[in-house]
């Protein structure tokens, strides 16, 4: 009876565990690499939410500065829109503006004293 040689049995499966090894790791670096892309593009589109959102705020405190009797209004720029609601206390403003763009969104309450020119921001919070 002949002896089988079986050398290169076990060289072919350390190919295939190697090559599995390698496989794993790839798809792994791949979905990690995909998870971040995700992140820096919502990154992103929460950023463009907020800077809209101060946007409206100082769109709020320039139509406070030319009518102090003013007290809100919705504002849409493409894919933006924000809500701006204000309410009035003595002298002071209490702004509330909520912006939004698809499904994210950002809320910003700012009080402002109109007795003062220029405006007095007291307090700018965003949420």
């Amino acid at each position: 009876m002949k002896k089988i040689n079986t050398s290169g049995i076990a060289a072919l499966l350390i190919v295939v565990i190697i090559g599995a090894t390698a496989l794993i790791m790839a798809l792994g670096a791949s979905l990690l690499g995909m998870g971040e892309l995700e992140m820096g593009y919502l990154s992103h589109r929460g950023g463009e939410v907020s800077t809209f959102g101060d946007g409206c705020v100082e769109n709020t405190l320039e139509q406070l500065r030319k009518n102090n009797n003013y007290t809100g209004e919705t504002l849409v720029n493409l894919e933006n829109s924000c809500i701006i609601d204000v309410q009035t206390n003595g002298n002071l403003r209490n702004i509330f503006v909520t912006s939004t763009q698809s499904s994210m969104t950002t809320q910003f309450e700012v009080v402002a004293d109109i007795s003062q020119n220029p405006i007095s921001i007291l307090s700018w919070i965003q949420k």
